[in-house]
């Protein structure tokens, strides 16, 4: 199995991210929280970095990019654009846990492999955007929004773990959180009394068919 030479989470820290906190606490020395003012002391984590290392960005990101901490909710600003992206990504491991990530990965082909995720409603607020835009609507709860961020946190960070402890390998990371992610929708299934837990097994669905493994060794023989 493949030691790294680091790993580093990092977390744009919100108060929207609060619920991404379980990696502060899996993770230790491993994870760095930053906030708008220490933007700069990230970036000199990650330029810090000996390949190979993994990388893992903990967040809110589009197809263009990994945005800043912004308190205000308006995400305008990219922490790492596809530029900056390959440059500090360069021969790493990388898995990008933020909205439509499978998309941006697609722009970084100087990193060693990545992991990608699609659209992720960790949110009401996002719900509500998701649901402005299509036709058949999603019904779910603050409550049940919190249960979805909940099983999706802990199925990674037990993927990570497996990682660190060199049980598996890079190219196993898509399968292993999968895997998590079913065993999390049998238990939401077996409980009869939420009457709404096809729907919160559907999310989880969603999110685990979304993801993307990219391969860019092969892709570019680098």
């Amino acid at each position: 199995m493949h030691k790294y030479n680091d790993i580093l989470i990092l977390h744009p820290m919100d108060a929207s991210t609060k619920f991404l906190e379980p990696f502060k606490d899996s993770f230790g020395v491993n994870y760095y929280g930053f906030s708008s003012d220490t933007i700069y002391n990230a970036k000199a984590k990650l330029g810090d970095l000996e390949p190979k290392s993994l990388i893992v960005f903990i967040g809110h990101g589009s197809s263009r990019g990994l945005y800043e901490p912004d308190e205000q909710h308006i995400y305008e600003k990219y922490f790492l654009d596809a530029m900056w992206g390959n440059h500090y990504f360069e021969k790493h491991d990388v898995i990008l846990l933020c909205c439509r990530s499978n998309e941006f990965i697609r722009k970084i082909d100087k990193a060693s492999c990545l992991i990608g995720f699609g659209n992720i409603i960790s949110s009401k607020r996002e719900l509500d955007v998701h649901n402005k835009n299509i036709k058949i609507k999603k019904k779910l709860s603050e409550e049940e929004i919190a249960l979805f961020n909940s099983y999706f946190v802990d199925s990674i960070i037990k993927t990570i773990k497996l990682i660190e402890n060199g049980n598996i390998i890079f190219e196993d990371v898509s399968k292993y959180i999968a895997f998590f992610i079913n065993k999390c929708v049998v238990n939401i299934l077996k409980d009869r009394s939420n009457p709404n837990r096809v729907e919160l097994a559907r999310l989880l669905f969603e999110f685990r068919d979304e993801i993307e493994y990219q391969n860019n060794a092969e892709l570019f023989s680098i």
